[in-house]
């Protein structure tokens, strides 16, 4: 199946102002970052209270939720335990558990609550997962250097790398723009994202080892431009398929997986945007500085 027919557009010609969008993105999610400061995080990063709470009767985490609505507390995560749905973790802010419990006391009534703790995540187990995530970061983008190195070439694995960290920087640029939080369920999105951004590119990339094997043309302009056209229909309907999934999961997946399925919704759509726009634009723009033939 086609969604596209044939076609014969000059992504490269133009890849300047591709670079421009993708730097102008970046640098005002910086400058968003930077301003909101702790903000940025959730309590898995920066620490907070934890609450434990049993109901009388059996409730939804849903219900919970809604219940704190009027605190306006964006940073609330709520979290059923055990198989009776009557017991809750509450992860908040520092020094606003007892806000909550007094809200929850007064909507669903004070004999009806049972505190089973009210405690504090530690800053430093916070830091901890901080470094763990940086960590699993940077041994996914080395493990997708190695792979595309050996698979295609250096200068391929090199360019996908960037582009996923491309990929990433624009993703967390819309989260910081958009006022989420970053906490652990933003990491597990960013590590698909990372994997479903690298198989795209791969597709496009082996498309233009196919072409170059063919053609024998140092043209490379022209091989990626025909690469990445012939390869168009399949990156579209790629991307339109995870983004419905990803749109149902955002609608209605629940509160708790609004951030996750935005931050999936964002980093699918870029991740197709790199593969077209930046991969191949980025050994273009290589070769050009610094001539080099693609090995095959």
């Amino acid at each position: 199946m086609e969604l596209i027919k044939k076609t014969n557009f000059d992504f490269l010609g133009n890849r300047k102002y591709f670079y421009i969008i993708s730097l102008t993105i970046i640098i005002a999610g910086i400058i968003s970052f930077s301003l909101r400061g702790k903000k940025n995080f959730g309590t898995d990063f920066i620490g907070g209270d934890m609450l434990q709470i049993q109901t009388a009767i059996p409730a939804s985490s849903v219900f919970i939720r809604n219940s704190l609505s009027d605190l306006h507390m964006s940073q609330i995560r709520v979290q059923t335990v055990g198989s009776q749905n009557n017991q809750f973790i509450i992860k908040s802010l520092p020094n606003t558990s007892s806000i909550i419990l007094a809200k929850l006391q007064d909507t669903i009534g004070q004999s009806n609550i049972k505190v089973l703790s009210n405690s504090v995540i530690s800053p430093t187990m916070s830091t901890t997962l901080r470094n763990k995530a940086l960590i699993a970061f940077i041994i996914g983008l080395v493990a997708i250097l190695i792979y595309i190195a050996i698979r295609f070439e250096f200068h391929f694995g090199v360019t996908a790398t960037i582009a996923t960290f491309h990929d990433l920087l624009i993703v967390m640029a819309f989260m910081a723009l958009a006022g989420k939080t970053f906490d652990s369920t933003l990491i597990a999105a960013l590590l698909t994202i990372a994997g479903y951004s690298t198989n795209d590119t791969i597709v496009i990339f082996d498309r233009i080892r196919e072409n170059i094997r063919k053609t024998r043309s140092t043209n490379y302009i022209e091989v990626f431009n025909k690469s990445i056209n012939e390869t168009l229909s399949r990156t579209t309907l790629t991307v339109c398929t995870v983004v419905f999934v990803d749109l149902a999961l955002f609608f209605f997946g629940g509160q708790a997986l609004h951030d996750f399925a935005y931050a999936l919704l964002i980093g699918f759509i870029v991740g197709a945007y790199s593969s077209i726009f930046i991969a191949s634009a980025i050994i273009i723009s290589w070769q050009k500085k610094d001539p080099f033939k693609i090995k095959l």
